[in-house]
């Protein structure tokens, strides 16, 4: 029996609990004469602390598309060098071939 009236008592005061909890909230959103609610300071922080995140994104988007670029400049630069490479061996073996057919004529 004593179950029973602990989840009538539980049933009867969370809403009691819930009303409390709610008038707490919005007393605290509410503005005094003059003055900024708790809230309302805490939303102001956080509008500040996601514009300051949003700039440092930006800006390391912009320093990362550099990098970007950098690499892409340096990756055109080695795949010439290697082109140039690549035909200087094709040149001297080329070469060298011709040489060995000549001497082998002779």
């Amino acid at each position: 029996m004593k179950k029973r009236s602990i989840v009538a008592f539980l049933k009867n005061i969370i809403p009691v609990i819930v009303a409390l909890v709610f008038v707490i909230a919005v007393s605290g959103c509410q503005k005094q004469e003059g003055t900024e609610g708790t809230m309302e300071k805490a939303g102001k922080k956080i509008d500040e602390s996601v514009e300051k995140t949003k700039d440092a994104m930006e800006k390391a988007g912009e320093k990362v598309s550099e990098g970007v670029e950098a690499t892409k400049d340096a990756m055109k630069q080695a795949g010439e060098k290697v082109s140039e490479g690549a035909e200087a061996t094709k040149e001297a073996v080329e070469s060298a071939a011709q040489q060995a057919t000549e001497k082998a004529k002779e």
